[in-house]
């Protein structure tokens, strides 16, 4: 028996990296799960790879900025399973640019998938979760509170994310529906690829554990939220970063 046996699972941006990691991980600890993700073609893929029990498996193509199309996937999962257990608003893209010459498409893509999106989702999947309870994982990023020139509107977003953490497990509490939130540092995914392959030395220097986060931690932390373990546990947000910039010289201690 799995985990999370029988609980409906949704999972945004589930086309690559973390998303995909974290969908095909709670397919195999039981759960039924629901992939969102705007690259169809990629949806395809991961079926094919997994070859899923279709009663508990489903692939919608769907771009989360779009509100209309978000409420329509969500109101189908809700319809077929008769219940939503788990939102993870997973979904994000980083493209960076200076505000001076970022123009209206770059701006409104970083808030539109960033913020915007997970606002739909979980607007959508509140009346399929309120009779059971049910958990929110929200992610946000190292970026939000210590960003970097030239990533403004992405860390808004990002920031804004802890905020509706916070707001979302209060309003949702009365439902037994808890709300948390990770903010990643570097982890080894396609959102990466740059980092690590061309400055990967410069960036381990100001993570103490000296090594680039993995999509199976995020499954770690993401899992425990939604168990029973965390059952106190709402309205808070967990650096998944390897301690990066803990401390003025977070490698310091490895040349002892």
């Amino acid at each position: 028996m799995g985990k999370f046996d029988n609980q409906v699972v949704v999972v945004t941006g589930a086309g690559q990296g973390a998303g995909q990691k974290l969908a095909t991980r709670f397919y195999e600890e039981g759960a039924c799960v629901c992939l969102l993700d705007i690259n169809g073609e990629n949806l395809a893929r991961i079926e094919k790879e997994l070859k899923p029990d279709q009663t508990r498996f489903a692939i919608y193509t769907a771009d989360v900025s779009d509100s209309s199309q978000v409420t329509s996937a969500i109101d189908d999962i809700g319809k077929r399973f008769g219940r939503i257990d788990i939102l993870i608003n997973n979904a994000g893209v980083l493209h960076k640019g200076m505000i001076e010459s970022s123009p209206d498409e770059h701006i409104k893509l970083m808030l539109g998938v960033n913020l915007m999106g997970p606002m739909y989702g979980t607007r959508a999947c509140i009346p399929y979760m309120k009779e059971q309870g049910g958990n929110i994982v929200n992610v946000s990023s190292v970026l939000a509170t210590f960003p970097n020139t030239g990533s403004g509107a992405y860390g808004a977003a990002k920031a804004g994310m802890i905020v509706l953490t916070k707001v979302w497990a209060a309003e949702l509490a009365p439902y037994r529906i808890r709300v948390n939130c990770y903010a990643p540092g570097v982890l080894d995914t396609p959102m990466a690829e740059d980092v690590i392959k061309n400055r990967a030395e410069s960036k381990l220097c100001q993570i103490p554990l000296r090594r680039f986060g993995q999509t199976e931690d995020v499954f770690n932390l993401v899992s425990f939220f939604c168990s029973e373990e965390a059952g106190y546990i709402t309205g808070q947000t967990i650096g998944l970063d390897g301690g990066i910039w803990a401390t003025q010289t977070p490698t310091a201690a490895w040349k002892l």
